[in-house]
This record gives C-alpha cells, sequence and structure tokens, in this order.
C-alpha cells in the first residue's frame, strides 16, 4: 500500500521565515554588534526557539552571510537604476553618491549591521575585501571613472585611489546619519565634492 508523502512547508513559508530571523539578525547587529548576534539573541528577538534558526541556516556563518547577502540586493534595488538611466559619467556618479546616501538613511540599521559584520574579527565573518559583492560594487565604480576619462569629461586620475576615496567617504556618512543629519544635505555636499574632484581640468 502507497503512502502518502508528508507535506512541507511551502517555499513561501520558508523564505518568510527566513526574512524575520535576517531582519532579528539586522537589528541586534545594530544594537549590540557581532559579539552580541548570539542565536540565543537572535532567537529571542525573532521570538522563535534557537532550533527555528538551526532549520533554516546551517550555521552562525551561513545567517551573517545572508544578512550580507540581503543588504546588498536592497541596496542594487535601490540605486542602481538611477545610475544606470544617468546620462553622463558625472551624472552616475552623483546618483550613486546622493541614491546611497538615501539609501542609508532609509535603511539605517541596514548599514549599521552591515559595518559591524565588516569591522570584526569574528570567526564567522567574511572581510569586506573578501566579498563578491563589494568588488562588484567597486568594478562598477571603476567603470564609470574610466567612461569619464575617456569621455574627457573626467581629469586624469588613478581610479582606483578615487572609487575606494568615493567609498571611504560614503562610508563615513553612515555614523553621520545615525547621528541626525540631513540626507539630502549629505547627498549634495558629497556629490558636490566629487564633482569637483572628478571634473576635467579643460573647459
Amino acid at each position: 500500500m502507497a503512502t502518502t508523502p508528508t507535506a512541507k512547508p511551502s517555499t513561501f513559508i520558508q523564505e518568510k521565515r527566513r526574512q524575520q530571523l535576517v531582519d532579528a539578525t539586522i537589528t541586534v547587529l545594530a544594537e549590540t554588534g557581532v559579539a552580541g548576534a548570539t542565536f540565543v539573541a537572535i532567537a529571542a528577538r525573532a521570538g522563535v526557539s534557537r532550533g527555528v534558526i538551526n532549520y533554516h541556516f546551517a550555521d552562525r556563518a551561513a545567517l551573517l552571510d545572508a544578512v550580507v547577502v540581503h543588504i546588498y540586493s536592497l541596496g542594487r534595488d535601490e540605486v542602481e537604476s538611477s545610475v544606470r538611466s544617468a546620462s553622463s559619467p558625472a551624472a552616475a556618479i552623483r546618483a550613486m553618491i546622493t541614491g546611497s546616501i538615501a539609501f542609508y538613511a532609509r535603511h539605517i540599521h541596514e548599514r549599521i549591521a552591515l559595518s559591524a559584520i565588516y569591522r570584526s574579527d569574528d570567526v564567522d565573518t567574511v572581510g569586506r575585501g573578501d566579498r563578491g559583492e563589494h568588488s562588484a560594487e567597486m568594478a562598477k565604480l571603476t567603470a564609470i571613472l574610466r567612461r569619464g576619462q575617456r569621455a574627457r569629461e573626467f581629469r586624469r586620475f588613478d581610479v582606483d585611489v578615487m572609487a575606494a576615496s568615493i567609498r571611504a567617504v560614503l562610508d563615513s556618512a553612515i555614523g553621520q546619519l545615525a547621528g541626525g543629519a540631513d540626507p539630502a544635505r549629505l547627498g549634495r555636499e558629497i556629490g558636490n565634492l566629487f564633482d569637483a574632484a572628478t571634473r576635467s581640468e579643460t573647459p
């Protein structure tokens, strides 16, 4: 006699639960840093047992990895379209800067959590330099800078140094936003800064 297979939870339900755990982890990371982001703390924040986390994630490293993947995905969804549709390399750089600042302001806990992961030397974290998402982000930025130089819209400079400088200033903006800085003003000022830094020296 044939047996009826046990029904498995739907993918939708599983994904909703995974996202709940990722969101809870982000909150704990933003409040306590990586050291405080234990399964016990995350389970308490999510209102579930530790076993629920173990069911959805192989280990703490996998959960922290899911947090990073989620935050980069949010950023791509909210920022990249305006960068791609920009009318020039200079406009693309400004769109990337102002869009990033606006994104950070809307998702400040996510950005604080990501910074906490990248600052940590915890065995369960991976440094930013080893993340493919970061490498892809920087490659897109340097490509825009090179395109601007080829079009003679930008002056000659080391594109890797300039890209790293943009990244560093954007990183520093997270603390300012967390302290209550106005995102529109901050984005405008940083945009003006790098417009002056990259602009062609010939009329």
